[in-house]
């Protein structure tokens, strides 16, 4: 995969988990508590602009109530 692609992608499940917590009505405080993660970060994922490890999308799925096939 090329950077180009990588960030694109990173990108993508960004703004689907944004929306995601959105559409649940969860703020990314809430996110927050649920998997332990700084909200800072939150933002960072959902901007794309933080890699996103394995655990850390397993954690948010969880916390969203979906399968991490849906981020």
């Amino acid at each position: 995969m090329t950077e180009k692609r990588f960030k694109a992608e990173l990108k993508r499940v960004g703004k689907r988990i944004r929306a995601i917590r959105k559409a649940k009505g969860l703020k990314q405080l809430d996110l927050e508590l649920k998997t332990n993660i700084d909200r800072a970060d939150i933002s960072k994922i959902e901007n794309g602009k933080q890699n996103l490890e394995y655990l850390t999308m397993l954690r948010i799925a969880e916390a969203l109530d979906v399968h991490p096939t849906e981020l």
